[in-house]
């Protein structure tokens, strides 16, 4: 069973230290929830991100993504409205809003990323 987080997403501008080139679905996405490794490092959580309504966001844009979690998540949870950063690297190149937190027990959930975009997604843990 797969975590599924929905996300909406802003990248920065590439002149505020964004990317140069657009993110496009099946993007493997460096999350941080805010939590620093000996106050200084932050923990990283891997996903891959499958945007619903587009197939690419450019710098600068703003549209509603799913990103699959590679990783546990953090042991406090992860809350409507919590916002992570969007990492490349130890550059901030967008941060994204926490829409809902869902399940997708489908076997190789990201094999045909169109069918991802708009498979039903189950409740969350914290949703029951």
């Amino acid at each position: 069973m797969s975590v599924v987080i929905r996300l909406e997403v802003d990248l920065a501008e590439t002149e505020r230290g964004g990317r140069r080139r657009p993110v496009r679905d099946g993007y493997r996405a460096s999350l941080s929830f805010g939590r620093r490794r000996r106050d200084v490092e932050p923990i990283v959580h891997d996903a891959v991100l499958v945007f619903e309504d587009v197939e690419s966001l450019e710098p600068g844009a703003s549209a509603i993504a799913r990103a699959w979690m590679f990783d546990e998540l953090p042991r406090r949870g992860v809350d409507d409205d919590d916002v992570i950063a969007l990492l490349e690297r130890d550059r901030i190149i967008g941060r994204a809003r926490v829409l809902s937190v869902h399940e997708d027990d489908t076997p190789q959930p990201l094999g045909d990323l169109a069918t991802a975009k708009r498979r039903a997604l189950g409740c969350g843990a914290d949703d029951t």
